[in-house]
């Protein structure tokens, strides 16, 4: 797969990471695995981030 980097791949792949290192960092600090405010922050940040990275390797329609 030949994919070139972009300012949307690294945007993307960035909001997943913080995401992630915000669920872990947090949980880890405060011992608060279950809290659904923490869950929809991150959902959030990931569903962007997956979002964004589909978005930015689709092929682009020529016309």
């Amino acid at each position: 797969m030949n994919e070139k980097i972009n300012a949307g791949v690294i945007v993307s792949v960035l909001s997943i990471a913080a995401g992630l290192i915000f669920y872990i960092g947090w949980n880890a600090k405060y011992g608060a695995w279950t809290d659904v405010g923490i869950y929809s922050i991150t959902a959030i940040l990931v569903a962007f981030g997956i979002g964004g990275y589909l978005l930015s390797t689709a092929p682009k329609k020529e016309g």
